[in-house]
């Protein structure tokens, strides 16, 4: 991360980090301090894998909020597997000029 780092780019990072975000412990604790160095957090605050009697949150996004700003981010189930995918829109003051709608067999999002 200190060769990558440059306070002049926004960094994005995302993927199955094997850390259960929805549960407050040593590994999400020692994770977070280190990705606070950078000014990312984690901000994925919904499952994003289903087993028969368990929900995980795994794949995580991160960003710096301190410079991104205004963002959208939503669950896509894609029915494919037991984990769902995220769409993460940064909203960087531009208006959005049209709709956009992201459908799967499961449900639809429309995004103003």
């Amino acid at each position: 991360m200190q060769k990558l780092y440059n306070n002049k780019y926004n960094f994005v990072i995302c993927g199955d980090i094997s850390v259960n975000y929805l549960i407050d412990n040593n590994r999400r604790s020692q994770l977070d301090a280190v990705l606070h160095c950078y000014n990312l957090m984690g901000v994925v605050e919904f499952p994003t894998r289903f087993g028969l009697n368990s929900q995980t949150a795994i794949d995580i996004v991160f960003i710096d909020t301190s410079t991104i700003g205004k963002y959208d981010l939503y669950p896509l189930r894609n029915g494919l597997s037991d984990y769902d995918a995220q769409l993460l829109i940064l909203n960087k003051g531009q208006k959005r000029k049209r709709n956009v709608i992201l459908t799967s067999k499961e449900k639809s999002i429309s995004i103003p």
